[in-house]
């Protein structure tokens, strides 16, 4: 009769292979945690496009309830801002044509992070030396509105 002899060995992972475990864990979290930042930053940015826009549309509706000779005497250069955001909005009159008026209204803001929205990197409503990026004379910004009145 033969004997049956079980072998008792060594169960369990080697160190080697804890580490290599440990090591995909932490990159496997520190992606979800980047993942979850950036999350932070996007929801921050829709927000603060979602209130520039509200303001942006309100100095539009103030405009189109002003007089027609009053507007760019009133709104030309004129500059805004809105609560809940760092930001400032600015007006551009364009008069060329007496009777028919190009508004541009644009509002740029900084977010937590310092990231600044738009072209007025400093946010004093004026184009200084360096922030007129495509050299149109005026602030852009992702939020703008730009629109045209007749007064004839």
């Amino acid at each position: 009769m033969q004997s049956v002899t079980k072998k008792v060995g060594n169960e369990g992972f080697t160190l080697v292979e804890l580490m290599v475990a440990a090591f995909i864990l932490s990159i496997a979290i520190i992606g979800i945690l980047l993942g979850y930042v950036k999350c932070l930053d996007l929801n921050e940015m829709s927000r603060n496009s979602t209130i520039a826009v509200a303001a942006t549309k309100s100095q539009m509706e103030q405009i189109k309830n002003t007089a027609f000779n009053q507007i760019f005497a009133n709104f030309d250069d004129a500059t805004f801002t809105s609560a809940g955001i760092n930001g400032i909005g600015v007006t551009y009159v364009d008069n060329t044509n007496p009777t028919l008026l190009q508004i541009t209204v644009s509002f740029c803001w900084q977010q937590k992070n310092g990231q600044v929205i738009g072209e007025d990197s400093n946010l004093d409503g004026n184009l200084d030396v360096g922030e007129d990026t495509n050299g149109n004379g005026i602030v852009d910004s992702p939020v703008q509105i730009v629109t045209n009145m007749f007064g004839g």
